[in-house]
């Protein structure tokens, strides 16, 4: 009993202080949250219950649904590519042969720690429409002047291509590791039956990094869902709220115009989303996903 008992506080010390950063900043915030989303409160005057107005007057707005496809394109613009772009990098420097494999897992992993409200501001500069590099490529192949930042036709793409840019590197690293826990001995058997390099990657590589390509997955996606910096810094989410995400949208709203109650209600709904989507994920990829 008392070996039992010193295990047992011995485990309870070694989790206690993560337990309690977590519940101070994530589960109190959001418990919190919840209770304001029922209030209509500015910080100013005293908070006012109003049920459950703040919902049906989020449910019933228009620049929400705008908010929430912008962000949903967004999602699907830069979840996707980089997931493949990352696994494509990863297969590439997961091949012996090839020299300089940690020079360019190095530089494709730069972007990963850089700053964003940085990477951001660089990203402002090359999209410059008059002397910014990106146009100066595309002027080597006739297209002129893009206005990347001020015209709503590219202003979320531009968005985009910076998100891509920021996870690639993550996405491989963690593709890497998961190609490195496959045995050699299953290419080395596929050469004997004959295998293409495409019939190894699709019937050897794919079905055993699929608990990789599922966490990748679900952390892209929730990384997507809350981006914010970028916007922030580069956009505004302007032109004409072309890329006003649903995060900004719940910024705005908290401490622009202080709807602290509406605000809430919005990180509630993002909250509820996110988890809906996390758990249609691993039910549409059970039958796809292989633990042994």
């Amino acid at each position: 009993m008392r070996r039992r008992t010193r295990e047992a506080l011995t485990g309870w010390a070694t989790v206690l202080p993560a337990l309690i950063v977590q519940v101070i900043f994530i589960y109190l915030p959001l418990i919190w949250a919840f209770y304001v989303s029922f209030y209509s409160w500015n910080m100013i005057r005293p908070m006012r219950f109003v049920g459950f107005q703040n919902y049906q007057r989020l449910f019933s707005s228009a620049d929400f649904w705008n908010s929430l496809s912008v962000t949903g394109i967004y999602i699907l613009g830069t979840v996707i590519p980089s997931v493949v772009i990352g696994l494509l990098l990863a297969a590439l420097l997961n091949i012996e042969w090839i020299k300089g494999r940690g020079i360019f897992r190095t530089l494709f992993y730069i972007p990963v720690i850089t700053s964003m409200a940085a990477a951001a501001v660089i990203w402002g500069w090359l999209y410059e429409p008059n002397f910014g590099l990106v146009n100066y490529f595309l002027s080597i192949f006739g297209i002129n002047n893009i206005k990347w930042l001020s015209d709503p036709n590219y202003s979320l793409l531009a968005l985009i291509i910076v998100g891509v840019w920021k996870r690639i590197g993550y996405n491989m690293v963690l593709f890497l590791a998961g190609l490195q826990t496959i045995p050699k001995t299953y290419y080395e058997a596929a050469e004997i039956d004959g295998a293409t390099p495409w019939n190894k990657f699709k019937s050897i590589t794919l079905p055993l990094l699929s608990p990789t390509t599922l966490f990748v997955f679900i952390m892209q996606f929730i990384a997507s869902f809350r981006v914010f910096v970028s916007v922030s810094v580069m956009t505004s989410g302007g032109p004409a709220k072309s890329t006003q995400v649903i995060t900004y949208y719940l910024y705005e709203n908290a401490f622009r115009y202080l709807k602290f109650g509406y605000a809430s209600a919005i990180a509630v709904v993002m909250f509820a989303m996110m988890i809906v989507f996390t758990l249609i994920q691993f039910r549409l990829s059970k039958r796809r996903v292989h633990y042994q």
